[in-house]
C-alpha cells in the first residue's frame, strides 16, 4: 500500500468519527430533555432553532447557510422573520454585526462555518450551492480543499453519510425521519 493511500484511509476513518461525533450533538438535546423528564416541545425547539440561525447570521452566513444552521427550511426562516418582528430584528442585527467585524475581509471558513458546509453537504444540498452557505466561492472551497487533505475527508464523509442516509430511506415510508413528534405547548393562561 502506498504512503499516499495510507494517509488518505487515515483520514477518511478520522473523517467518518468526525461525522459521528457531530450526529452525536445532534441527539445531544434529546438526551438533556430525557434526562429531565421532558419530551420536545415545539416552542422550545424553534426557539433553539432561532437562535442557531442567529448565531450563523452573526458568523456571516447567508441565509441559506442560517437555515441549514437551523435545521429548516429557508422558506421557513424567511416565514418566522415575516411572524415575528423581533427575530427578524435579531437576524438584521446579527447580520449588521457580522458586515462589521468582517471589515471587507473574504470570508473564512471557521470550525463554525465548516459545520453548516458539511451539515448541508449530508442534507443531500447540491455541491455547487454548499460554499455560498459560507459566503465562500466554489473556487475557495475547492482551493481550501486542495490545501487541507482533512477538508477534503470531512466532505467525502459527509458525502458518505448523505448517500447511507438517502440509501436507508429508500426502503422505508416516504415520511419516515422527516417529522419530529413535539409536544405544543398550552398557551399562558391569563389570570
Amino acid at each position: 500500500m502506498s504512503e499516499r493511500t495510507d494517509s488518505a484511509d487515515r483520514f477518511a476513518a478520522w473523517a467518518d468519527g468526525v461525522m459521528e461525533r457531530l450526529d452525536e450533538q445532534e441527539d445531544l438535546d434529546g438526551r438533556l430533555l430525557h434526562a429531565l423528564g421532558r419530551g420536545p416541545s415545539l416552542r422550545e425547539d424553534t426557539l433553539t432553532r432561532m437562535a442557531e440561525a442567529v448565531r450563523a447570521a452573526v458568523l456571516g452566513m447567508s441565509p441559506a447557510g442560517c437555515a441549514v444552521a437551523a435545521g429548516v427550511s429557508e422558506r421557513l426562516l424567511h416565514n418566522w422573520q415575516r411572524q415575528d418582528p423581533s427575530f427578524a430584528a435579531a437576524m438584521t442585527q446579527a447580520r449588521t454585526l457580522a458586515r462589521a467585524h468582517a471589515g471587507g475581509t473574504p470570508a473564512r471558513l471557521t470550525p463554525a462555518t465548516l459545520r453548516i458546509l458539511l451539515t448541508g453537504v449530508r442534507r443531500g444540498i447540491p455541491q455547487a450551492a454548499v460554499p455560498s452557505l459560507a459566503g465562500l466561492s466554489v473556487r475557495a472551497l475547492l482551493r481550501v480543499r486542495r490545501e487541507r487533505p482533512q477538508v477534503e475527508a470531512l466532505i467525502l464523509a459527509a458525502r458518505r453519510a448523505a448517500r447511507l442516509k438517502k440509501a436507508g430511506r429508500r426502503g422505508g415510508a416516504s415520511y419516515e425521519q422527516r417529522y419530529r413528534l413535539v409536544r405544543i405547548d398550552d398557551a399562558p393562561s391569563e389570570d
